[in-house]
């Protein structure tokens, strides 16, 4: 099954905020992490990448925090989500 990336553009105090969406779940390792790390390079200043997860990708932080990203991981009831951010300098 190919899971599909998503992207949404929001309007916050007037500047427009692009999400990029990834559907991870049920994808063996490393195909989370290589389609994240994929999908940043599109990623501009501001804008996000919010991934569904099945479980925690401990091994994708070093490399995001290495690229300049910053992240949260958190827990809900549709599983597990990663919300990646370029980090402000």
């Amino acid at each position: 099954m190919t899971k599909v990336a998503s992207a949404a553009a929001t309007r916050w105090h007037g500047v427009f905020v692009a999400t990029i969406e990834l559907d991870n779940r049920g994808l063996q390792p490393p195909e989370p992490m290589v389609r994240i790390l994929a999908a940043l390079k599109d990623l501009a200043d501001g804008d996000e990448l919010f991934a569904h997860m099945d479980r925690e990708p401990m091994l994708l932080y070093p490399e995001l925090e290495r690229r300049g990203f910053t992240w949260d991981f958190a827990e809900g009831a549709d599983g597990y989500s990663l919300t990646v951010r370029r980090a402000s300098e």
